[in-house]
């Protein structure tokens, strides 16, 4: 499932050709959506923003369109009137004079005005965007009665804690801050705790300026001086299994918590006692 970093670069891509334009055309694939079809030609499109793992395209009206990828949802940006080649289903096109945002394969597609966007299930209730929220924000966070007490395994997967951050993010954030899986905030000292959100934020943007790479710049760099491919140095720990640590050279573990697969290094992130 696309993560935090790739929606917000999504709703970057899209804003450059959508925002300030009129749409000239609009189809839904769900039958529930097409009355809005006609409603949305000739609007003008206002903004689009991404919030956590979710997208927005705002309309002149109040009208505003909600979509969250899943795990197959993908944007593709097109000439008006042009399609890509591909096999996926097309489930969302929004149309102006020159361009066409075709989404293919999301499930989770929505309309509604401002005041429905306060109640609705999913961008009512998620936590500081990790792209947009400040170290302050990440350490009320962790102090929160509902937060303090749970294990990091599982609370870096948890939208309504940090939205935006999935399953690679939640490895890097975790190995960057020298914090077990298993450990609590409340276990924390305040030190640590300002390591953390420190570094949850840095993993993010980075993730985001760099369009998915976690990994040090001089590391980056030393690895495509070597001639090593992209995947070669994404990442601190994530899918790295049985490779080096590049802090202590011990090897990288897989294992699995909260049903997912996580990274670690046993010797730079000690289990709590």
């Amino acid at each position: 499932m696309p993560e935090g970093p790739e929606i917000h670069l999504e709703a970057q891509k899209i804003r450059k050709v959508l925002a300030g334009k009129s749409c000239t055309y609009s189809w839904f694939f769900h039958e529930h959506l097409k009355p809005f079809e006609r409603e949305l030609s000739e609007k003008k499109i206002l903004d689009v923003q991404a919030y956590g793992k979710g997208l927005v395209i705002s309309f002149d009206g109040d009208t505003h369109i909600y979509s969250h990828n899943q795990l197959y949802g993908r944007w593709y940006i097109a000439k008006a009137g042009e399609y890509p080649n591909i096999s996926r289903s097309l489930r969302l096109e929004i149309q102006t004079a020159h361009h066409t945002a075709l989404l293919y394969s999301a499930s989770e597609i929505d309309v509604m005005d401002g005041e429905s966007i306060k109640t609705h299930p999913y961008l009512s209730a998620i936590g500081p965007d990790v792209l947009r929220c400040s170290i302050d924000d990440v350490i009320a966070q962790c102090q929160h009665t509902s937060f303090r007490n749970r294990a990091f395994s599982g609370l870096l997967l948890d939208q309504h804690f940090l939205a935006g951050v999935g399953n690679y993010l939640r490895s890097e954030i975790l190995f960057c801050s020298g914090i077990h899986p298993s450990e609590k905030p409340s276990q924390l000292s305040s030190v640590r705790l300002q390591k953390f959100a420190e570094t949850a934020l840095l993993i993010s943007h980075r993730a985001f300026e760099t369009k998915g790479i976690t990994l040090d710049e001089v590391r980056v760099a030393q690895a495509k001086a070597a001639g090593t491919k992209r995947r070669g140095y994404r990442h601190f720990v994530f899918a790295r299994e049985g490779e080096p640590c590049y802090h202590c050279g011990n090897e990288i573990l897989k294992t699995a918590m909260n049903s997912r697969r996580i990274y670690l290094c046993e010797n730079c992130q000690e289990s709590p006692k």
